[in-house]
């Protein structure tokens, strides 16, 4: 996975933004933790199972509609099915050998 590291994407406020399977980080982060990382890797795998388009699709949808239903930002956006799984599993160094296909299609235990 490749990391572009500069002072303008994300916005202030992020560490990094995964666009397209490239990592865009803040310079300050550099370098990113094998969390982030990981974090970032396990959205590169949603993008390939939901081709990359869906997943932005999906992802929108989901802050949108968490929008609606929650009124914060920062809420709405942990809600995401993508980033719950992110969030929950990149502790793990080796979630990303043994995860299931679709993974953040299942409910979580």
């Amino acid at each position: 996975m490749k990391v572009i590291y500069n002072g303008l994407v994300p916005f202030r406020g992020f560490t990094a933004i995964n666009l397209l399977g490239v990592v865009f980080a803040r310079r300050e982060y550099r370098p990113l933790s094998e969390a982030v990382l990981r974090h970032e890797a396990i959205h590169t795998a949603q993008m390939r199972e939901t081709g990359f388009l869906g997943f932005y699709l999906i992802y929108m949808l989901e802050w949108l509609w968490g929008m609606l239903r929650l009124r914060d930002a920062h809420t709405a956006y942990r809600a995401i099915r993508f980033e719950r799984e992110a969030y929950r599993n990149m502790a793990d160094p080796n979630y990303l050998t043994q995860r299931r296909p679709y993974a953040w299609t299942r409910p979580e235990v």
